[in-house]
C-alpha cells in the first residue's frame, strides 16, 4: 500500500475548502478491509489482472490502516469497523483471527466473513468467542461462479441467517448480479430475509451496489415497504445523484459511512453513463487507461470526493452536523452495536 498511497498539497487545499469544518469530530468508517499478505498469498496474479479493484491494494495491516486515517482526517479521530478481506481464495479463518486477536482484543470492532459450507457450530462459536459484531457474507464463497446465477443464499444460508437472528446482529450484504439493487430475484431474497429474520439488521453494501442512480431508483421502488427494514452503506459509492435521492427518499439514520479501504486510496474522479461507470484516476494501475492526462493533477483523492458528494447531500436537504454525526458514526454504533462507543457517549 505504502506504494501509491499519498496525500499531497492539493489534497490538503480540497480537505480545508470542502471537509474540514464540515465533517463531524467523530468517524467511524464501517466498511474497511483489513488483512496481512500472508491472509491472500494464494491470490494469482490472473486474478488480480481481471479484477480492477484487486489491482488498487487488496492488503492492509491494522497499523497501516490506523496511520491512513490519521493522514486522511488530520483534524478528526476516525475509528473502523473492521471486516476481513472477502476473496475466494484468502485464508479466511485465519484472516477473521487477524480481525479478533488483532483488532478487537485491543478495543476495536470487526465483522466476521462466513463461507457458506462452513458448519452452523463453527459459525456460531468463532462469532461469539471471537466478539464480532455482525456477519460479512460475499458473492465469490458461492459455489456457482456464474453471477448471473447467484441468489443471496447461495453465499448466505438460511443455516446462518438463523444465528445472526437469534444473536439479534447485523448481516452486511454484497448483492450479486448485474441488476444490483433493481434485480428482481435481489428483491425477493431481500424481502425473504427481512420476512424470515425480524431481528437481523439487514446492511446493504455499496448502497445495493447502485454506483448508478437507475439501480436506486428501481431498486427502492421494487422494495416498497421492505425499505423501511433496511440500512446502506455508503461503501465506493461517489454518485453525486445517488446521494441526492438516497437522502431525499430514506431516513438519515439508514446510511452508514463506509470507504472500502485499501481499494480506494488513489486520486481520482467518477464518469457515469446510465448504467455504467468508468474510474478516472491519476496513479498507473493496469486498467487505468489515462482519458484526461492533462486534468490527472488536479485530482483529489477519490475519499475526499466521496466525502464530499455525501455532505453535499447532507446540505442539500437542510442536514444539521447531528444528521452528520448520524451517518459518519452513531448509525454505525446502533446497527452494529458498538458498545465501546456507545460507553464513551456517542
Amino acid at each position: 500500500m505504502e506504494i501509491y498511497f499519498k496525500r499531497d498539497d492539493k489534497d490538503e487545499e480540497f480537505y480545508r475548502k470542502y471537509l474540514a469544518d464540515r465533517l463531524p469530530e467523530h468517524i467511524i468508517d464501517a466498511h474497511i478491509h483489513i488483512n496481512l499478505k500472508e491472509h491472500v498469498k494464494e491470490v494469482t496474479d490472473e486474478t488480480i489482472r481481471k479484477d480492477w479493484a484487486l489491482q488498487c491494494g487488496y492488503v492492509l495491516p491494522i497499523e497501516t490502516a490506523q496511520k491512513y486515517g490519521r493522514i486522511l482526517y488530520p483534524e478528526q479521530h476516525v475509528d473502523f469497523l473492521a471486516l476481513p478481506f472477502p476473496l475466494k481464495e484468502a485464508d479466511m479463518k485465519a484472516n477473521n483471527e487477524y480481525v479478533s486477536q488483532g483488532f478487537i482484543a485491543k478495543n476495536g470492532h470487526a465483522l466476521m466473513s462466513v463461507r457458506p459450507e462452513w458448519s452452523p457450530e463453527y459459525v456460531e462459536k468463532v462469532f461469539v468467542e471471537g466478539g464480532f459484531s455482525g456477519f460479512k457474507p460475499y458473492v465469490s464463497f458461492a459455489k456457482n461462479a456464474v453471477e448471473e446465477d447467484i441468489r443471496i443464499f447461495d453465499y448466505m444460508p438460511h443455516s446462518h441467517l438463523e444465528i445472526a437472528d437469534r444473536l439479534h446482529t447485523a448481516v452486511l450484504i454484497h448483492l450479486p448480479r448485474s441488476e444490483r439493487l433493481a434485480d428482481d430475484d435481489n428483491i425477493r431474497d431481500i424481502q425473504t430475509i427481512v420476512g424470515m429474520y425480524p431481528n437481523i439488521k439487514l446492511v446493504l453494501a455499496h448502497m445495493g451496489r447502485c454506483f448508478n442512480l437507475c439501480y436506486f431508483e428501481e431498486g427502492i421502488r421494487k422494495l416498497g415497504d421492505t425499505v423501511k427494514n433496511l440500512y446502506f452503506d455508503t461503501t465506493a459509492v461517489i454518485n453525486p445523484q445517488v446521494y441526492k435521492a438516497a437522502f431525499q427518499i430514506l431516513k438519515p439514520e439508514q446510511i452508514i459511512f463506509g470507504t472500502d479501504q485499501p481499494i480506494l486510496l488513489w486520486h481520482g474522479k467518477r464518469e457515469w453513463t446510465e448504467r455504467t461507470y468508468i474510474n478516472l484516476c491519476r496513479e498507473d494501475f493496469l486498467w487505468n487507461q489515462h482519458q484526461y492526462p492533462d486534468k490527472e493533477d488536479e485530482y483529489t483523492l477519490f475519499l475526499y470526493e466521496q466525502l464530499k458528494a455525501i455532505l453535499d447531500a447532507i446540505d442539500e436537504i437542510g442536514g444539521s452536523m447531528t444528521i452528520k454525526e448520524q451517518v459518519f458514526s452513531k448509525n454505525a454504533i446502533r446497527v452494529y452495536n458498538l458498545n465501546r462507543y456507545a460507553q464513551d457517549g456517542d
